[in-house]
């Protein structure tokens, strides 16, 4: 087993990553745990899949033998977990078996989903607190409680049990992203952060409210991190790990911006590498103007993924996308007229959606690729994921769902393929699969990106997108 860096102090908090996010960074973990430590407050954070060999990355017994090592090197007196809807169960799982190691030690939750399903989250009995929305004012505060006695109930964005009853207090308010210092890849095993995809962030949040996503209900509204963190960032990454910089990790990169276009000069500037397949996600109407397209010349950043979703103008406006075929196209001329290579994102089985409506995305694909205004693309099933509105009230919408582990919504395989976790009226589990077959049978005659294909092939859509569900 590889060994462990404990941290130095007489209080400690470890911060676990489940393994299911694999060799990406935790980044949201490791800016709560930088922040804590700038704060006096001793942490690490355990990202699981790195001590785990991959045949056994799920063998409960594999990661009780870690965390029995985590714990006794460290001693934390907290343990802190991040958690998206799809590896939930094995967070869970994780808090279990921490309490059984070591009852005294407080055990939290916190991430999208915990923050959506909070009251589902504490009453799992090896759950202490649930910490709702963002985690690094909040953490900080309730180190610092726990650490002197004090009452939590002053503490915003928490959920928890006293006596039998469960408390809520109120809803924190967005904090100011200039009061986060960039990030302390010094808390994670080094070895980890050399071989890891590490990505940046520009900002939180997104001004568009797509329906199927739950960005916009966390992060309320958007703001920017100061250039400097993510420019610090991509220098520590290439000199003292060798390990450049993957991409932007915000769902929504404006690159008409003036936040944009000072992060490429500065790139430029610095003369920073960036990795080979460094890419940013966008939407097709990001384009205001030529002049974040020119200041992405000489940066090394060559990617773009667009958030498509549908060919169908219909499923396009139920969706709440606010964009259309022809903005598809346009934007993706635009891309390609500037040497950029786009990498279009796809959705299958939307409320509303039909195999006539999909056949239009498949038209529309095709049509893309065949004229070299799309080099990659990759279509997923819709998935109602906490925090958006189908999530709640599934039938209102017409939604069937057909897999109760949600363990499995992300990626369900049945007899070697992929199939939806849901299905509509209108359109059935089997015509989902076989559009989605035919997206591939597309995907494969016209696309130039071995790399991307690669990656789809695997059964990872690409190291692009993860779910943040």
């Amino acid at each position: 087993m590889k060994e462990l860096n404990s941290v130095s102090g007489k209080k400690k908090c470890v911060l676990i990553s489940p393994p299911e996010l694999g060799k990406f960074c935790p980044r949201g973990l490791l800016s709560i745990a930088t922040c804590l430590e700038s704060k006096g407050y001793p942490t690490r954070v355990i990202p699981l899949s790195h001590y785990l060999e991959a045949e056994t990355r799920y063998s409960p017994e594999k990661i009780s033998a870690v965390l029995e090592d985590v714990i006794q090197e460290n001693d934390p007196f907290l343990i802190g977990i991040g958690s998206m809807t799809a590896d939930y169960h094995t967070s869970a799982d994780i808090l279990k078996v921490c309490k059984e190691l070591n009852e005294n030690i407080i055990t939290v939750i916190g991430g999208m989903h915990p923050t959506f399903t909070d009251m589902e989250c504490i009453n799992q009995p090896y759950t202490d607190i649930v910490v709702r929305g963002e985690g690094e004012w909040t953490l900080s505060e309730l180190v610092s409680a726990l650490e002197n006695g004090s009452d939590l109930h002053h503490i915003k964005g928490l959920t928890f049990r006293e006596n039998g009853k469960i408390v809520r207090t109120p809803d924190r308010p967005l904090g100011e992203l200039a009061e986060l210092p960039p990030l302390d890849f010094g808390l994670l095993p080094s070895e980890f952060v050399r071989n890891s995809y590490v990505m940046g962030m520009l900002s939180r949040g997104c001004a568009f409210n797509c329906y199927f996503c739950a960005d916009k209900p966390f992060w309320k509204r958007v703001r920017h991190f100061p250039i400097t963190h993510v420019l610090h960032e991509m220098e520590v990454l290439n000199h003292s790990y060798k390990n450049p910089m993957m991409g932007i990790e915000d769902n929504m990169v404006y690159i008409g911006s003036d936040h944009f276009s000072e992060l490429c000069a500065e790139i430029k500037q610095r003369k920073i590498k960036l990795g080979s397949h460094f890419h940013v996600q966008t939407r097709v109407d990001s384009i205001v103007n030529d002049q974040g397209l020119r200041d992405m010349k000489g940066t090394g950043i060559q990617h773009v993924v667009i958030g498509i979703e549908s060919g169908s103008p219909k499923v396009l406006k139920l969706m709440n996308k606010k964009t259309s075929p022809e903005m598809i196209i346009s934007a993706c001329e635009k891309f390609r007229e500037h040497d950029l290579l786009p990498i279009g994102v796809w959705m299958i089985g939307y409320p509303g959606d039909t195999p006539e409506e999909q056949g239009r995305s498949l038209e529309l694909l095709q049509y893309l690729l065949e004229r070299d205004l799309l080099k990659f693309a990759s279509f997923s099933y819709f998935v109602p994921w906490p925090g958006t509105r189908f999530f709640e009230d599934p039938e209102k919408y017409g939604i069937e769902i057909l897999e109760d582990d949600r363990s499995t919504w992300y990626y369900c395989e049945e007899e070697g393929r992929r199939y939806p976790m849901c299905q509509l009226k209108d359109f059935s589990a089997d015509e989902m699969a076989a559009c989605y077959q035919k997206s591939f049978e597309i995907i494969s005659k016209y696309s130039a990106m071995p790399f991307w294909k690669r990656e789809t092939e695997s059964g990872t859509t690409s190291i692009a997108f993860k779910d943040l569900s």
